[in-house]
């Protein structure tokens, strides 16, 4: 026996299965599904909140969901929502949750004063929220700026080392001081004590003055550097997930075409052949092993590897092929009789389903 329509709506949310979500929309009225509640008293749009899948959720608003509507323990969606934002702290989870939940509202300020059972309102939560992202925020900006200084200290220190060098260098390269006489340097005027003091004064500043034009152009270059290595690590990391993406649907273009091909051989060989010999329910070619939702589920993605154009062809190849009167002319005399019920009416469902994709897809 198959699933009810509110089983099958939870399942898909709980597995973010968008498309599924809006055929059930298709086929049903808007209020009958958003009304569902399962067996914590949690309707669809609580689902949604408490797993952070803003795309449903959107969609349940659109179709009207309501948002002050509150679950065993007295959570509305906002506390759900504002729970998954504390639990991940991530920046978005406040735009595309908490902003689209507060803009459903039709009293946003009293929505957000609703206490759960814990004592506890979603305008709590939201302080929570603001309170620990400003403190990780912080604790990054904390880092970043100990990682530069660090790396000051390090520049400043092999600049020293160098300048330290290059005198050294210029030293050993003057000529021998021994070639002068003692009366050489008495003959030359001594400074006074205050001329020698604003001579080191002067040095001082000029030095002082020349560090801190060094320093400020090299954390210039530094953050010029930090934000050329963060745009190519974020380029690169788009490129590996585009790669990883792009090499998994092509396995799983790969998968599927080969499984469609050993389906499509199947069906010539039980539908065209000239066989006498008895099928059993295991014998007929069915698209997966399994209940109807696998079997038309694998359907819809083989009908997708195909064009707009093809795939409704497709598609109607299989609403002929699986047809019951037309199953039942191929192979109504070859049917096993203990596993004869049960074929036919796995026919029955699986043409039903195929009718119910072209209706709405199409």
């Amino acid at each position: 026996m198959g699933k009810s329509t509110k089983e099958k709506l939870f399942s898909y949310i709980k597995t973010g299965k968008l498309h599924r979500v809006r055929y059930l929309f298709k086929k049903y009225e808007p209020s009958y599904l958003t009304a569902f509640v399962d067996r914590r008293g949690r309707t669809p749009l609580h689902v949604c909140c408490l797993l952070g899948d803003d795309a449903i959720m959107r969609l349940l608003l659109k179709k009207g969901a309501d948002v002050g509507v509150q679950e065993i323990d007295g959570n509305t969606p906002i506390h759900f929502a504002l729970k998954y934002a504390i639990q991940t702290l991530r920046s978005h989870a406040f735009d595309d949750l908490i902003v689209p939940l507060l803009k459903a509202c039709t009293c946003s300020r009293q929505v957000f004063d609703i206490e759960n059972n814990e004592g506890k309102t979603p305008r709590e939560y939201m302080t929570v929220f603001k309170r620990k992202y400003a403190k990780r925020k912080q604790e990054e900006e904390a880092d970043r700026k100990q990682r530069w200084r660090k790396e000051d200290e390090e520049m400043s220190k092999k600049k020293e080392d160098l300048e330290w060098e290059r005198k050294l260098q210029f030293e050993a390269s003057q000529e021998d001081f021994s070639i002068y006489s003692q009366d050489d340097y008495l003959e030359n005027k001594q400074e006074s004590y205050d001329e020698w003091v604003e001579r080191i004064l002067s040095e001082r500043r000029r030095k002082t003055e020349s560090s801190k034009q060094q320093k400020t152009d090299t954390n210039r270059r530094h953050e010029q550097q930090q934000q050329k290595a963060q745009e190519r690590t974020k380029e690169l990391e788009k490129e590996h997930e585009a790669y990883i993406t792009r090499m998994s649907i092509q396995r799983q273009q790969l998968k599927l075409s080969s499984s469609l091909a050993l389906y499509e051989k199947r069906c010539h060989e039980i539908f065209h052949s000239d066989a006498t010999s008895r099928l059993k329910f295991v014998d007929l070619p069915w698209p997966f092993e399994g209940d109807t939702k696998q079997m038309i589920d694998l359907v819809v993605k083989w009908s997708e590897l195909k064009s707009k154009e093809d795939q409704k062809k497709f598609l109607k190849d299989q609403q002929v092929r699986w047809h019951p009167d037309k199953f039942l002319q191929k192979c109504g005399n070859r049917l096993c009789v203990e596993d004869r019920g049960q074929i036919i009416e796995q026919v029955k469902e699986l043409s039903q389903e195929i009718n119910a994709i072209l209706e709405s897809e199409f």
